[in-house]
């Protein structure tokens, strides 16, 4: 079991994405790295930010974002560490998250749209390894 916003986890979810046998294909036209920025709720105290290099159905890089760096990429997934662990425990599915306001998404949403698969395969692959949250 991983503790969840660890450089464990942040590890264990950029190999998850990459063995997930769905991803690779519903993502070989995806270009575009993700910024997820979990914002503090519940047992989280603090902003945790959790960059993922993707591109052409590879996670080129999970890391964890230091306090203070500046980091570009394509799309910002962000929202409260409880809607975060909703999505992850699939208590509700992202796609609906971001259309109820519980996450927010910006970026290219017409690419976005042509990839909703590749985005829910993303998803699917932290159920891949065991999760110990907050």
């Amino acid at each position: 079991m991983v503790k969840m916003l660890t450089e464990e986890w942040v590890k264990a979810f950029g190999d998850a994405i990459n063995k997930n046998p769905n991803y690779k294909p519903s993502a070989l036209t995806w270009e575009g790295d993700m910024l997820l920025v979990i914002e503090p709720s519940g047992k989280l105290d603090h902003e945790v930010r959790v960059f993922l290099g993707l591109y052409h159905g590879e996670c080129t890089e999970a890391r964890l974002v230091k306090e203070g760096e500046e980091v570009e990429t394509e799309y910002i997934m962000a929202g409260p560490y409880v809607n975060f662990v909703k999505v992850m425990k699939k208590e509700i599915d992202p796609i609906r998250a971001i259309m109820a306001g519980q996450l927010r998404l910006e970026g290219n949403m017409a690419n976005l749209m042509r990839h909703t698969k590749a985005a829910q395969e993303i998803i699917e692959s932290l159920g891949m390894f065991k999760t110990d949250y907050l």
